[in-house]
């Protein structure tokens, strides 16, 4: 009898063990799912977010109609987006907590940047790109497949561990760097407190800037003089006078006097009013010069305060002759 007893005992407490082995996985699992649940509403909020601080610089951009572009104009150099009426979302609360989700953007002059569809080696490497970098991304938009010295091609790329072909023309979008040998998407970005984006910005700055933000394949090789950092003045071949009467006689800031009109470059004959500049000095920028764009990238990330998860988007838009403007190209992703 006493037996039987223990032996129902043991079966009963096996039971309650199973049942409170069943009921501590179905709390864990039911946790993992509402955070789950949480995470996709917070993602989706923060692609919302993204969106609309697209929206803000769309409508900055076509605001834009002068005949030249300046990063001291509202598409450029604009209110963040914390301090403006727009979301709830991006404000501080009535208790002074701080707001759910920091926002910000920032647009970039496609034209203001070096065409690696034109760029020569020598202003590649002006620009702080390794002679292995250069000879990557000419095997990988050349049409054979002879690799350069420290190059790349079709053999290298076939034996990655998810191999892939080499292109073998020129980069039609120019995220396809992050396709190429000795290129990664740290480099692409770079460093995003980074000011390099500002016309103004030295060599290191720009270094800091990521190659997305200083280089372009859009556009027909000209360079918007009233945009363009420094660095990527330095890669045409003027001397260092030229590039300081250009940053000189466009710089605009709270010290400047007269109007930003004042200031900006509308055409080939402004410049040739520089001071100092030599007859080839006066050719190559009758040549390369640009003064009003076509072509901008939006840079947005949002990000939510508790978590630190994070959303990313980067559009490249043309504007036409009509005054819209055409999205050619929208990246989206979660990061960091």
């Amino acid at each position: 009898m006493n037996s039987r007893k223990g032996s129902i005992l043991i079966a009963v407490l096996f039971v309650m063990f199973v049942l409170s082995v069943t009921a501590i996985s179905f709390a864990y699992r039911a946790t993992v799912e509402r955070r789950e649940a949480s995470q996709d509403a917070a993602r989706a909020k923060l692609r919302a977010t993204a969106q609309s601080a697209v929206a803000i610089a769309l409508d900055a951009l076509t605001d834009n109609t002068n005949d030249f572009d300046h990063p001291a104009e509202e598409w450029h150099t604009h209110a963040s987006l914390a301090s403006l009426d727009y979301l709830p979302e991006w404000k501080a609360d009535a208790a002074g907590r701080p707001a759910q989700i920091v926002s910000d953007y920032q647009v970039i002059d496609e034209e203001s940047k070096l065409n690696v569809l034109y760029a020569s080696s020598e202003s590649l490497v002006r620009l702080g790109m390794t002679e292995s970098q250069i000879a990557c991304l000419f095997d990988w938009m050349d049409g054979d497949d002879i690799a350069r010295s420290d190059g790349a091609e079709k053999d290298y790329y076939q034996r990655l561990p998810q191999p892939y072909r080499c292109k073998n023309a020129p980069l039609e979008v120019l995220d396809e760097l992050l396709l190429i040998r000795g290129f990664d998407r740290q480099s692409y970005r770079g460093d995003e407190s980074s000011l390099a984006s500002d016309s103004n910005a030295s060599h290191g700055q720009a270094a800091s800037a990521g190659w997305a933000r200083l280089l372009t394949c859009v556009g027909d090789g000209r360079i918007n003089l009233n945009t363009a950092p420094e660095a990527v003045l330095r890669t045409l071949p003027i001397s260092e006078n030229a590039v300081g009467q250009i940053v000189g006689y466009r710089r605009f800031d709270s010290g400047s006097g007269g109007s930003l009109e004042e200031h900006v470059f509308r055409s080939i004959q402004d410049v040739q009013q520089l001071q100092g500049l030599s007859d080839a000095e006066r050719d190559v920028l009758g040549q390369v010069s640009a003064f009003r764009s076509q072509y901008f990238r939006i840079f947005v990330k949002s990000r939510q305060s508790p978590t630190g998860l994070a959303y990313r988007l980067e559009v490249l838009v043309q504007a036409t002759p009509s005054g819209r403007l055409k999205v050619l190209q929208w990246i989206a992703g979660a990061g960091a």
